[in-house]
């Protein structure tokens, strides 16, 4: 049923539609071109094939179709991917009932309960005060609704009480986090007496909570409290807003990154809609992984004190290190955006269409704290500075501000160079001297499955080479995927007595159904798409494709015999039989006939 139901969906929606909405793509021949969402690179290494409808990273080696993109773009499950593109298509999901799916199931219809219990609420004797706070700090009754604020009643067991009315098991409602258990047996209701903020995944399902204490309540509780970790819910892995500023951070290409829900909520109220804050937690590298699929901008705009400073620190570096662009916000006005929004909503849309570069507004902080004219402030100016600007993954951007520090101490650049480096061997101790030899290893292997990758795609676009280029190369695939499909088709040449590109295609499909799998990675399909795209990336830079095929061969054979030829000396070197000399000149021979070739 779902496999029809997937061939249906992918019938409706392109692999370049549905990817086109999460980066900018080019044409390259019959393909697409892009950069990877997913690693940082400065040339686009990223193909889409309307062709195959699939994609590939030759950087990171991902890849698949429209439902494993946007598995790892939305940090989904299958089924949730399923339900997305289903919904897009216009396309019904009809069975569906895995256990875990079922749990997840059950746990999304208790948090949605819940949070229209809540809201609700907001119109009983405390939940008035409860709106009367949230109207005090300048939210209207249609942002209210918008994001769906409620009231947790002061009650240890109301919430829990009105689950199992409907039907809902103890250990059921536990599971979702609305509940605790007992030490000594039972459970109470987490949230009590709170105002409710309601925490959305970015299709928009509640998947959990954040709470703030009702003012002039117990000040022996915690201010804010958040569901734990569910099936649902992964708080390092979800922003508050997102589901609702997503679309608008795209058009503006920038996100900007706020401290609470408060903050969020004011500033879509001021109509500066491109808003996110992170979910009880400091941002971590996953949430500015998830930003990075929809801007490389990012505005920060916390307290400008010193915890809130701190605060940001650790997501300014992220940022910095995934290449992107940081930028400071600072509100002339009002303790944060909230703030400002009630008092001057005007202020603050014209405070974030003015945001300062990070690097420029930590050099100001930094030169304010010590003075520059003294060999002790010199120093103290340039490890603070020198820190930040090592995180910066850009080499460009790095080398500008070295110089800028550089200038500003009036030290030569090279004294800044050098300081650097010492900051750098003090924060990661001695480097590995069998790094570079386990490097090389590395490399050596990525060429050598690579060349194979690239033999294959060249078989599988140019079939008619076959017979000239290709026999007998079962012993150099060592991949083993790539050497089961070049096994099926010389099955095939042998068979048929040649190939064609009509022929190769009924393998294809023979191989898709064979080995349908969800997880396309695992499959000989993708494998076999993968290749032929190694070949098509290039395309344009090749002239002769005979003669690149054939130095591809040449290359392959070229590695395997050098590896042959060590082990080969290893072993004279305990024993020097007749046997092996006469192999070693034998070896020696056919990689001087392959540098001739």
């Amino acid at each position: 049923m779902l496999d029809s139901q997937t061939d249906e969906i992918k019938s409706k929606l392109s692999v370049e539609e549905v990817l086109s909405g999460y980066m900018q793509m080019q044409r390259a021949g019959r393909n697409f071109k892009a950069k990877c969402p997913f690693h940082n690179e400065k040339t686009p290494s990223f193909m889409i094939s309307p062709e195959r409808q699939t994609w590939h990273c030759f950087g990171c080696n991902e890849g698949g179709d429209i439902f494993t993109f946007i598995m790892k773009i939305e940090g989904i499950e299958f089924y949730d991917a399923l339900k997305l593109l289903a919904e897009r298509a216009g396309v019904q999901i009809k069975s569906h009932n895995p256990t875990n799916d079922s749990k997840k199931k059950n746990v999304f219809e208790i948090i949605e309960i819940s949070r229209n219990f809540f809201q609700e609420c907001l119109k009983i004797k405390n939940g008035k005060l409860a709106l009367k706070y949230l109207q005090d700090r300048g939210l209207t009754k249609d942002i209210i609704e918008k994001f769906q604020l409620g009231y947790a009643p002061d009650s240890w067991d109301l919430l829990s009480n009105f689950l199992e009315k409907k039907g809902f098991s103890k250990v059921d409602i536990a599971a979702t986090g609305m509940t605790v258990k007992k030490d000594r047996g039972g459970y109470y209701d987490r949230f009590r007496n709170r105002i409710m903020f309601p925490i959305n995944n970015i299709g928009g399902q509640t998947i959990g909570f954040s709470s703030r204490v009702m003012p002039g309540a117990d000040e022996s509780q915690a201010k804010y409290i958040n569901t734990p970790e569910t099936l649902i819910y992964n708080k390092s892995r979800v922003l508050y807003g997102l589901d609702k500023a997503k679309t608008q951070i795209r058009q503006k290409d920038l996100c900007i990154m706020v401290e609470g829900n408060m903050d969020v909520i004011a500033s879509f109220q001021a109509e500066v809609e491109n808003v996110v804050a992170t979910s009880g937690t400091a941002l971590t590298s996953e949430q500015i992984k998830i930003i990075k699929r929809y801007t490389k901008n990012i505005a920060f705009s916390f307290d400008m004190d010193s915890a809130g400073i701190k605060a940001a620190n650790r997501g300014i570096e992220m940022a910095l290190a995934e290449d992107m662009s940081v930028n400071i916000i600072t509100i002339p006005e009002g303790k944060d955006p909230a703030d400002c929004v009630k008092n001057n909503p005007e202020l603050w849309e014209k405070t974030v269409q003015n945001p300062k570069l990070i690097m420029e507004f930590y050099f100001d902080s930094v030169f304010s704290k010590y003075n520059s004219d003294n060999i002790d402030g010199k120093k103290k100016i340039a490890e603070e500075l020198l820190k930040i600007i090592g995180n910066i993954s850009n080499d460009i951007d790095r080398g500008y501000y070295r110089n800028m520090l550089s200038d500003k101490l009036d030290l030569d650049e090279k004294i800044i160079f050098e300081y650097e480096n010492k900051i750098k061997r003090e924060k990661s101790g001695f480097v590995n001297k069998n790094i570079t030899n386990d490097t090389k290893k590395i490399e050596t292997t990525t060429r050598e499955n690579r060349l194979q990758q690239r033999i294959l795609g060249f078989i599988i676009l140019y079939p008619q080479f076959f017979q000239d280029l290709f026999l007998d190369l079962e012993k150099y695939l060592s991949n083993k995927k790539i050497n089961n499909i070049y096994n099926l088709i010389k099955s095939l040449y042998t068979k048929e007595g040649k190939l064609n590109n009509r022929v190769l295609l009924e393998l294809k499909n023979k191989i898709s159904i064979q080995n349908n799998t969800e997880n396309q990675n695992k499959s000989l399909s993708h494998t076999w798409d993968v290749a032929a795209l190694s070949v098509e990336e290039k395309i344009d830079e090749i002239s002769d494709t005979h003669k690149e095929a054939k130095t591809c061969v040449i290359n392959l054979k070229r590695i395997l015999l050098k590896k042959e030829v060590k082990e080969l000396e290893i072993k004279m070197k305990s024993k020097a039989t007749q046997e092996n000399i006469e192999k070693f000149d034998k070896l020696h021979k056919e990689l001087n006939n392959l540098d001739i070739e």
